[in-house]
């Protein structure tokens, strides 16, 4: 919504269009239920005339008065709606918070109520009568039953009853605009929580690794230094967006390889398939590489002799997959699975990250090959299925 205080042409857009465009919808609603009762309240009554008006006539006498009371109401309200919106800051926050019942102060808005009625009531009467005699339908013994005092206490009714239940539908779309905003709120709490505990979680490591090998390779140690404060200068930007193309999360997990490789030379080997249609799907930031980091932490970097590690990613039906499959140690059982490292920390961080962001649409699967398994056939494979659309509220990453 804009905030701007001016009489720009956006205003009338925020303030008046959406309204009238809502009660527009509502109104052949409104005419044929104010029709069908005041049909049967006539034909109910004992002391109907003989010339009763029809249904009809009815609902053009209601479809009459809703659009004049509308065409007389929408531009009062906007010249008195806008007067506030320019002068009072509150009244704007009222509006933000509560809709457009909110945006004039309970004295004004009775003010305006009663003058659209007392302005409307006997306008739509007499267009009501001229659409009558138009048509021929216009009697003298209908002129008694039409009098204009019973037009205005029906016409009162009538703008009764519409408002209420536009007052209470404003409400309800209110608390159900803010219930999703405290649920976003709360979901960019938790994914700036655990980006606080990944990030340094990510570093940490890196700089386990840099120390391992000042003393043994130092030359290695300053080649792998600077491929960390490239990598850092292009992923730390990148990981406070909301979310990324993953080609884009690809570049930035090529620099964290580039990072690994130089400490573990021959010993790594990778393999990355990343099919042509799904090269531009958004996704959340540093969403693989934590799946990358274990894989080479718990099972390529134990083994003496490395391994290789294949990342995937292409399309099913409507989903993006996402495969990092190692050839490591993996684990004997499923019942090691609980203790493995694999499912520590890193995993726990991205099943809330996918939670937050798409709900139950995503999901993550782990599986790991027999350790005393052939070299080819071992390994750990993690599956990440996310939607293709974007994730459902914007999201720093973990």
């Amino acid at each position: 919504m804009t905030t701007s205080t001016d009489a720009s042409p956006a205003l009338w857009r925020v303030l008046l269009w959406p309204h009238v465009r809502r009660l527009l919808g509502m109104q052949p609603f409104w005419a044929l239920a104010f029709a069908a009762f005041f049909k049967s309240m006539e034909m109910a009554s004992p002391s109907h005339s003989a010339v009763p008006f029809s249904f009809l006539h009815y609902l053009a006498g209601n479809l009459i008065g809703a659009l004049t009371t509308l065409s007389i109401a929408a531009p009062l309200w906007y010249w008195l709606a806008r007067r506030h919106w320019q002068r009072s800051e509150p009244a704007r926050l009222r509006h933000e918070q509560d809709g457009m019942y909110a945006l004039l102060p309970r004295p004004s808005l009775l003010a305006l109520a009663l003058t659209v009625y007392l302005i409307s009531a006997p306008a739509a009467y007499g267009l009501w009568i001229l659409y009558l005699d138009a048509i021929g339908a216009w009697t003298a013994e209908r002129a008694s039953q039409a009098s204009l005092l019973i037009a205005m206490i029906f016409h009162g009714f009538s703008m009764l009853v519409i408002f209420v239940v536009d007052l209470f539908r404003v409400k309800a779309q209110m608390l159900h605009q803010r219930a999703e905003q405290v649920q976003r709120l709360h979901a960019q709490a938790q994914l700036q929580r655990l980006q606080a505990q990944l990030e340094p979680h990510m570093l940490f490591n890196t700089l386990s690794n840099l120390h391992a090998l000042i003393d043994t390779q130092p030359a290695a140690a300053q080649d792998m230094l600077a491929h960390l404060i490239d990598y850092l200068r292009a992923t730390l930007s990148a990981s406070r967006v909301g979310s990324l193309a993953l080609k884009d999360d690809m570049a930035h997990v090529q620099d964290y390889l580039a990072l690994m490789q130089v400490r573990m030379g021959d010993r790594l080997k990778v393999r990355l398939d990343l099919a042509p249609e799904v090269r531009d799907v958004p996704l959340p930031p540093m969403l693989v590489q934590p799946l990358i980091e274990n894989a080479i932490k718990h099972g390529l970097d134990p083994l003496p002799e490395g391994g290789e590690l294949h990342i995937r990613a292409f399309r099913e039906n409507d989903l993006l997959t996402l495969q990092v499959r190692d050839t490591g140690r993996g684990w004997a059982s499923a019942s090691d699975a609980p203790s493995h490292p694999g499912h520590g920390f890193g995993l726990s961080c991205i099943r809330e990250r996918l939670m937050a962001s798409y709900g139950g649409a995503a999901s993550l699967h782990v599986a790991s090959a027999p350790a005393s398994g052939e070299p080819a056939s071992r390994g750990t494979t993690v599956t990440l299925r996310l939607p293709l659309r974007h994730p459902l509220v914007p999201i720093p990453s973990c």
